[in-house]
């Protein structure tokens, strides 16, 4: 190989790879703004980077497919090296036990939100309690004990419970 072949692939080479920099990047922020990036929207977003590079003719078509193969190739290496480290991942120690522990975790989690749930809704129930003498406002109270009604069509004391003569309501309308 003569010396002015060989400095005509090294800038042949170099304008590639500046090609395929380029190209690169323009993939990078067209998938930044992709949600799920499938092959379908790698494919479309490797062709409208190169379609913009050869838009500003810096490059020839010859090197923009080049670089466009290249980067092509090493998205496939990183896809199928990502597929596999995800694949012995999920099927490890440590995984099964992270999974395990979520799910004890999980489960835990359930039952505490449960018993504070139930609490809170006694609480409430406790604090939303009428007695024989205060003051309410029209609606339909329930006697805590017997379970019987008594609707007021506007605001008075509350009387003690015509049926047992308890002095404890909820209000329910």
């Amino acid at each position: 190989m003569t010396g002015e072949t060989q400095q005509s692939d090294e800038a042949n080479n170099e304008r590639v790879a500046k090609a395929y920099d380029r190209i690169l990047e323009n993939v990078r922020e067209i998938l930044n703004t992709t949600s799920n990036i499938t092959k379908k929207e790698f494919d479309r977003a490797l062709k409208q980077a190169g379609t913009s590079l050869d838009d500003a003719s810096k490059f020839t078509k010859e090197e923009i497919e080049k670089a466009r193969k290249a980067v092509r190739k090493d998205w496939q290496a990183f896809m199928k090296t990502a597929n596999k480290q995800k694949d012995d991942f999920l099927q490890s120690e440590q995984f099964q036990k992270i999974a395990d522990t979520s799910l004890g975790m999980l489960g835990k989690m359930t039952k505490a939100v449960k018993n504070w749930a139930d609490f809170i809704d006694g609480k409430i129930d406790e604090q939303i309690t009428y007695h024989t003498g205060e003051v309410a406002g029209a609606g339909t109270f329930e006697c805590v004990e017997c379970n019987k009604t008594m609707t007021f069509k506007k605001s008075g004391r509350i009387p003690p419970c015509s049926s047992c003569k308890n002095t404890t309501f909820r209000r329910v309308l």
